[in-house]
């Protein structure tokens, strides 16, 4: 009776192992089958592609064990002649599916992301960043004894791309600039070799030009007179300060008005900071008329008086708006 019971256990447990491995198998097969369902949810809620969607056929019809193929369609009908662009969107959508399936969820996975936002439009490319950050950045939620917790959904992630304005959003994930988390690398090519280097601090640092032109004319008020380290922010800040205002009273002063001097609007009474300003901005900033500039060592004293006064004025009509350009720029 004993060695009849202990066979009766043994053959139960080879029984209960194989059903649980069944199990597992035909969780797999929904679980693949259901990952249309999610590519489907992020190409409409996501991207607003209404027509397009992904469709899971059954290998052999009725048995749902034979697996799935997936078929791209289009107002319900197979789709042909995708786009580059659509061909990109659907291969990111399902490469989001997968990372929810049952064999990659909460394993903490290593995530490659290659240029993902290829061919595609502006609209998109920050849909593709927002999935990154809802969906990868994001930690991932999971309750431990009864206490709600938080984990990455990743082990590592490197994401790489071309585009300037898909790196701009890349610099907003949580954690981006921080050193201790991440890092931000650039290839450079000459002829046949490439080499993996840091990110250059222009690049990495400020999310737009409209910052770094905001930090330069920080640098030269602030900078010390006759350091050799600072004279590139003396003979650059005619430039730097026309295009910095230009951009900037172009947004505060929208309207189109003929004859209106922004520059005499921004400083208002203040006659001597916009007269001083604006010749320091034609002046410096080309030598058309004024050839004689170009033989004469650039008057450091002028710049750091109009640099201050651009500082200072901005700081006066908007506090909150200063004190966030130079958070920007790390001061």
């Amino acid at each position: 009776m004993g060695k009849a019971k202990e066979d009766r256990n043994t053959s139960k447990g080879k029984v209960d192992t194989k059903r649980a491995k069944i199990a597992e198998l035909k969780a797999q097969l929904k679980d693949e089958s259901k990952g249309a369902d999610r590519v489907n949810n992020y190409l409409n809620n996501f991207f607003g592609h209404q027509s397009l969607s992904l469709k899971a056929i059954e290998n052999t019809p009725g048995d749902a064990s034979s697996g799935y193929r997936f078929e791209v369609t289009r107002k319900g009908k197979k789709a042909f002649h995708l786009s580059v662009g659509e061909c990109s969107l659907i291969a990111f959508c399902y490469f989001m599916a997968k990372l929810e399936d049952i064999e990659t969820k909460g394993n903490k996975p290593i995530i490659w992301i290659d240029d993902p936002i290829s061919s595609l439009d502006t609209n998109h490319i920050f849909f593709v960043y927002s999935l990154i950050h809802s969906e990868i950045v994001t930690p991932e939620k999971y309750e431990d004894g009864g206490e709600l917790k938080e984990r990455d959904r990743f082990k590592q992630l490197f994401i790489s791309t071309h585009n300037l304005d898909f790196l701009k959003y890349l610099k907003k994930l949580p954690g981006a600039r921080s050193n201790n988390k991440s890092q931000f690398f650039i290839i450079t090519r000459t002829d046949q070799v490439s080499d993996i280097a840091l990110m250059p601090r222009y690049m990495k640092d400020y999310i737009t030009e409209f910052n770094f032109l905001f930090h330069q004319i920080y640098r030269c008020a602030h900078a010390q007179v006759g350091s050799d380290e600072n004279y590139d922010c003396y003979y650059n800040f005619g430039n730097n300060a026309r295009k910095f205002l230009e951009a900037f009273l172009y947004y505060k002063y929208p309207n189109a008005v003929e004859n209106d001097n922004k520059l005499t609007r921004f400083f208002g009474d203040d006659a001597l900071a916009a007269s001083l300003t604006d010749r320091v901005n034609n002046e410096y900033s080309h030598l058309a008329g004024v050839f004689e500039r170009s033989i004469q060592p650039i008057d450091v004293p002028e710049m750091k008086t109009v640099a201050s006064f651009i500082l200072r004025k901005i700081r006066e009509k908007d506090p909150d708006q200063y004190a966030a350009l130079l958070q920007s720029i790390g001061e």
